[in-house]
């Protein structure tokens, strides 16, 4: 019987962790879209973080054109 809470108690905290995650990642999304800010930098660490979980980077205009200019081999 004592298994049985104890799993119970590991499946909800498992389960607690990975909703709360989930929670600070759509917060993050949402303020980020909300403030139009996804083509500047980020304003403060859960919008860093959350850029960084989705793989996002903000690309400035000029990393742009020396990418560009690098492929030309100019």
């Amino acid at each position: 019987m004592i298994e049985t809470y104890a799993l119970a108690a590991v499946i909800l905290l498992v389960a607690g962790a990975v909703i709360g995650f989930l929670v600070v990642i759509s917060l993050g999304i949402h303020r980020e879209e909300t403030a139009l800010s996804v083509t500047g930098p980020a304003k403060d660490r859960m919008a860093g973080g959350v850029r960084v979980i989705n793989g996002m980077t903000a690309r400035t205009p000029g990393i742009i054109k020396e990418v560009s200019l690098h492929r030309q081999g100019l």
